[in-house]
């Protein structure tokens, strides 16, 4: 829907807005506002009289000095003194005048522009304090749904030119459920005027925002179990595991439920889902960020990633690399745009709708982009069965071999991850087990001698995922957890890093463990089987001390993390609902102080309106008679300037050359 611009004060017809005399008066229209000389207004309406020859003169000279966003002029001065409509009588004057707007005072809001397509609106308002309490409140609720309210800006002013005003978003989502209403939003920012600024608004984080690091290690090579069986996956995996901190796991679970509450409290105010964000991006600013230099947030996140472990440095030129899971291909194009390495590119990505029904499905948003399967540097691989389906052991068995036969690679990275609301709560780790061993076993599988491995996953509190760190360990020099602050600090996702992959008998040993637990899983969905028993028991892991230490250290502290945050934005999203109630309490009894007022003002705005389309119109009208005027039959002459190329000229309205052979 086009963009409409609204004109406080009530919901007059613009096309009605000029008085002409002669004519009868709009409704809700004071006679003689617009012909009437500079002084002020009496608060009795005047009869409509002739007008004198030149009151059209005097229409356009009034109109062209009233003050707008976009230019400043100067305010006639009778519209000091803005009249109280429709009064009855000096009685009900005299009983009203603590409500009226003192001399010189005119309402805080100026015009209300909404796109309602968008769900957003445009504030313009003449009162400076009114914009920073509510830039400072940072949401509101008008009409009954949440909004979120910024500083609105012009790019193309400079910082003291910008006009006084905020920008107001609640979503096209939510528009088309419910209307945020223009008249609304007026009343509001007029009320706001009245109301004072709360308590409290300067809250800071529980911690700072910063990467987190936790190197891993181990001692030497421990007994693994080549005989996998399904195991249960159930919420004793994560508080039994070998972390040791049930109480900090509990905690984590009780901050998910209160945001899970938060999520499931009943309109009013609809919407409620934009406190918590505003709440999250209060606190922790960094978090989940979305920056310009990507086309999504997982290329925001690898860059941070590589830039902190060193990903890139000493990478060999001309090398390849494998983006795994990795669809729509931010990975790809973040490592395809480093021209100094000159790095050959290889992708591997479930293929949307390729499962069957109750199975897990990519979506279309997660196929690769386009300009990737154009680029030359660029391969997709599909796997046996042409689906990209990593948990069937010959798709693994036919990409890797696919990339052994290309030399390998030297950087493999796995941002794989599903998410499915069968999944019971707080066992995602557990259905993600699965996808983490492919994912290992591939990049043991294809990586050149020295290679850099790359992979997100989830919380590390289970047997089964903790047996899997400690193989890594095992497989590369070099290990750590990673969570960059482009990471949701809220969120469970961190990313393992491993550097310098080892060859030799135990890599051999290890990447036939592997194989033999995804042969178990046979291609079945994580849905059916999520879990099967760690390769290395918990048992066998209590015997390496320092990587169990180690472990317990990165565990426990990104749960805390984790849990503190998750209880921040909750207490801050139910504060910004308080104090956004609160206020458009307040601001509903203020807003009929400026109700006289802002209806003269609208009235004026509608004027200036109508007179501007009619001057645009005839704009229009002249151009068009312009473009319609005949073409005379001018003889051929060629021009060697001419845009035609120096073979003619062309008709303006018929697009068509005329040349020595007549029009073409």
């Amino acid at each position: 829907m086009a963009a409409q611009t609204f004109y406080a004060g009530g919901g007059l017809n613009p096309d009605a807005a000029v008085f002409i005399p002669g004519q009868k008066a709009a409704p809700g229209f004071i006679p003689g506002l617009l012909s009437k000389p500079p002084g002020v207004f009496k608060a009795t309406a005047e009869p409509a009289s002739e007008a004198p020859a030149n009151e059209k003169d005097q229409l356009l000279s009034f109109l062209a000095n009233i003050p707008t966003p976009n230019r400043n002029r100067q305010m006639p001065s009778f519209l000091a003194n803005i009249p109280t409509p429709n009064q009855a009588s000096a009685e009900v004057q005299k009983a009203n005048v603590k409500e009226e707007p003192k001399e010189q005072e005119l309402p805080p809001v100026i015009s209300v522009r909404k796109m309602t397509s968008k769900g957003c609106a445009i504030v313009i308002l003449r009162d400076r304090r009114v914009m920073e309490l509510a830039i400072a409140m940072k949401v509101a609720v008008v009409d009954g749904i949440c909004i979120e309210v910024r500083r609105h800006t012009r790019d193309k002013l400079p910082k003291d030119e910008q006009p006084l005003g905020v920008f107001c978003a609640w979503g096209f989502r939510v528009e088309r459920r419910m209307a945020v209403s223009e008249e609304g939003l007026e009343e509001y920012f007029n009320g706001l005027s009245k109301v004072a600024q709360p308590e409290g608004l300067d809250e800071e984080a529980p911690f700072e925002e910063t990467l987190q690091y936790f190197a891993l290690s181990s001692q030497g090579p421990l007994a693994m179990d080549t005989k996998p069986k399904a195991d249960r996956a159930n919420a004793s995996q994560m508080l039994d595991g070998p972390h040791g901190r049930p109480d900090l796991v509990n905690n984590l679970w009780d901050a998910k439920q209160q945001l899970e509450d938060l999520w499931q409290r009943p309109p009013p105010p609809m919407g409620r889902s934009l406190m918590q964000r505003v709440a999250r991006e209060q606190l922790f600013p960094h978090s989940g960020k979305e920056g310009t230099e990507h086309e999504n947030r997982a290329g925001e996140k690898l860059e941070e990633l590589a830039t902190a472990v060193g990903l890139l440095d000493g990478v060999p030129k001309n090398s390849s690399f494998l983006d795994l899971c990795g669809g729509p291909g931010a990975w790809s194009q973040f490592l395809l745009e480093k021209p100094e390495l000159a790095m050959k590119g290889f992708g591997f990505t479930l293929r949307s709708h390729s499962g069957e029904k109750g199975d897990w499905n990519a979506e279309e948003k997660d196929d690769w982009y386009p300009e990737l399967a154009e680029n030359r540097n660029w391969t997709a691989l599909w796997g046996e069965d042409g689906t990209g389906d990593l948990l069937k052991p010959k798709n693994l068995e036919h990409c890797t071999q696919q990339l052994r036969d290309q030399g390998g690679v030297f950087l493999c990275l796995a941002d794989g991850g599903f998410s499915d609301k069968a999944i019971p709560p707080n066992q995602l780790e557990l259905y993600f087990y699965r996808l983490f061993l492919a994912e290992l076993l591939t990049a043991a599988s294809c990586l050149q001698p020295g290679g850099r491995f790359v992979c997100k996953l989830y919380t590390s509190c289970s047997a089964a995922t903790s047996s899997l760190l400690f193989l890594t360990t095992r497989l590369f020099d070099d290990v750590a957890i990673v969570k960059p602050m482009t990471s949701r600090v809220a969120g469970p996702e961190r990313y393992l890093y491993a550097s310098g992959f080892r060859q030799g008998a135990e890599t051999t040993e290890v990447r036939a463990a592997l194989s033999q637990s995804q042969a178990f899983g046979a291609g079945a969905s994580p849905l059916e089987t999520p879990l099967l028993t760690p390769i290395v028991g918990a048992n066998e892991l209590s015997k390496d001390t320092q990587f169990l230490e180690q472990l317990r250290t990165m565990v426990s502290t990104l749960c805390f993390r984790q849990a503190g945050a998750l209880q921040a934005i909750v207490d801050q999203a139910v504060y910004l609902e308080d104090i956004a109630l609160d206020a458009a309490e307040e601001s509903a009894k203020h807003a009929k102080y400026w109700e006289a007022a802002a209806a003269v003002q609208r009235e004026i705005h509608m004027a200036e309106r109508a007179v501007e389309r009619a001057a645009k119109q005839e704009r229009r009208d002249a151009e068009n008679a312009e473009n319609a005027r005949p073409v005379q039959n001018v003889p051929w002459q060629a021009s060697k300037g001419s845009k035609t190329g120096g073979h003619g000229r062309r008709d303006r309205n018929t697009n068509k050359k005329f040349s020595q052979a007549g029009w073409q």
